[in-house]
């Protein structure tokens, strides 16, 4: 290895990631949200069998654009690069070199994952990363412990999102995981840690003091502000929370909350750290063109009689890019179908800000990297160094503050799209939620999720249309689902300026009208 080559290695991290059954579609997911450009080294250990040759390497190129290597012996690792173990081999690595050496079939129990770690954490000591996902069995457990004791991180994947839990369950018994994540945020919160304090890093497992100052914080918050985050995922919250003491210059929760004393103002700026608006218009193409294929045209077919308008639930819609997609989906399909039918999508946050930026539908020229070209032609507006969102598309939404725990849900809905926030929650509040969707949905309705996301004791209910985005389809309704009384939540609704300004009393009229539609 040349002395720039070495340096550059030592500078970065080496990240060993372990699988087995049900893993290809984790590291898939993994890499799908990983930058290519990190500075750190990937090292796949896979369980593999010995009979066929492994595709895996083919497979991961379709979902990076770093360099993906199927590891040769003395092979020296690079940044930004990939290394997937072959067939019928053990891996190891010493002084930046990978190093393989026969597999014996017969050994049992299979340790691939456990031996690569052991070696990675004697090679790169703090500057070493284990990655725990699908699997059966309990290798890769004795490797997170040496992992750890040379400083290093370890991330488990969050068993509900496995298809296969065995791995995941034994490295959580360890007690040494710093982070347990679906797929799809092991990327953002990894290199989140790696760029981390030691003061951050400190607050990843909290002590019973820390819990104790935290719930004083949460009980203040929603005191004051009315949002209640006590059911929220701890290292979630302290994540944001040690990220805001670090802006204003506080080392301790104790002082933080002091702080925090009689001013709302920062009170206020906590509550919109710890709300996750992260979106982007289509995010997941796939998700969306099977939206676009199946699930739109089923719901026309099932309301042909046009007796009542189509009605579609955007729930946690951050700033609309999400409710706004669905909206030019569902045109789309009235335009090539000619349907005179009607479509209202309701779109709902408890961030006020956010919703105000989603009504205003105005947004910067990124979004164009998001949107097909022919789409973004039709239904945006150039604006002054901006896009806006076409009238047309604006009036089928219809964005209200809504906090799903405490306010009751929509009814007779044909589709609810909550992507991406029950992940953060926990068991408790994801199926307090899950029951009020399932009250809101009919027989034929779909449910439309984050793609780590489960659907629980729903699942009697529900018909799996797609496992990957996690598409399902009312099949059955039942007593058993806990209901809350119902009452529309649309006299929280948000409008634009411009229509309260000049549709005053359209505006209330249409309001009245979709409230007696909804009941």
């Amino acid at each position: 290895m040349s002395k720039t080559k070495m340096e550059s290695y030592q500078k970065g991290y080496t990240i060993g990631i372990g699988a087995s059954a049900g893993g290809l579609e984790a590291l898939q997911e993994l890499f799908d949200y990983m930058p290519p450009d990190t500075g750190h080294s990937f090292v796949v250990v896979q369980h593999l069998s010995p009979d066929h040759k492994s595709l895996l390497g083919e497979l991961l190129a379709k979902h990076t654009l770093m360099r993906v290597h199927e590891a040769e012996d003395e092979c020296a690792l690079e940044p930004n690069s990939i290394y997937i173990i072959p067939n019928k081999k053990l891996i190891t690595v010493k002084n930046g070199r990978l190093m393989l050496e026969e597999k014996l079939r017969n050994r049992v129990p299979n340790d691939a994952i456990d031996i690569f770690f052991e070696s990675l954490a004697e090679d790169k000591k703090d500057k070493a990363g284990a990655i725990v996902l699908s699997g059966t069995g309990t290798d890769g457990s004795r490797g997170i412990e040496a992992i750890k004791r040379e400083g290093g991180f370890v991330v488990v994947q969050e068993p509900s999102s496995a298809a296969f839990d065995g791995m995941p369950n034994s490295a959580l018994a360890t007690g040494l995981a710093d982070m347990v994540l679906p797929p799809e945020m092991i990327p953002e919160e990894v290199l989140e840690y790696i760029k981390e304090s030691p003061l951050a890093k400190s607050y990843r497992i909290s002590n019973q003091k820390d819990e104790a100052i935290l719930k004083d914080i949460l009980h203040t918050m929603n005191t004051l502000i009315g949002q209640d985050f006590s059911n929220y995922k701890r290292p979630t919250l302290f994540r944001r929370l040690v990220k805001r003491m670090s802006e204003v210059g506080i080392n301790t929760l104790e002082e933080y909350r002091l702080y925090l004393n009689n001013n709302i103002e920062e009170i206020k700026i906590l509550g919109r750290e710890f709300l996750i608006n992260v979106t982007k218009f289509f995010r997941d193409e796939a998700a969306f063109n099977l939206l676009r294929t199946q699930v739109i045209p089923n719901i026309f077919q099932k309301n042909k009689n046009l007796d009542q308008p189509i009605k579609v639930w955007s729930m946690a819609c951050s700033s609309g890019e999400e409710a706004y997609s669905l909206a030019i989906l569902f045109q789309e399909y009235i335009e090539k179908h000619n349907s005179p039918a009607q479509v209202k999508i309701f779109a709902t946050d408890v961030d006020t800000d956010a919703l105000n930026t989603a009504s205003k539908g105005l947004y910067p020229t990124s979004i164009a990297k998001d949107i097909e070209p022919a789409l973004l032609q039709k239904y945006f507006i150039e604006e002054d160094g901006a896009y806006r969102i076409s009238p047309g598309i604006r009036k089928m939404v219809v964005f209200a503050n809504h906090n799903i725990l405490k306010d009751p849900p929509f009814s007779k809905l044909d589709l609810i799209s909550c992507r991406n926030m029950l992940i953060y929650l926990d068991g408790y509040l994801q199926s307090k939620i899950l029951s009020k969707f399932y009250f809101a949905m009919g027989v034929g309705s779909y449910l439309f999720l984050g793609p780590s996301e489960n659907i629980g004791n729903l699942s009697p209910a529900m018909e799996e249309v797609n496992r990957k985005w996690k598409i399902f389809r009312c099949i059955s309704k039942s007593n058993t689902v806990e209901r809350d009384s119902f009452l529309s939540p649309l006299e929280n609704r948000v409008y634009s300026p411009a229509t309260v300004q000049k549709n005053l009393g359209l505006v209330f009229v249409q309001a009245t009208f979709y409230n007696q539609q909804l009941l």
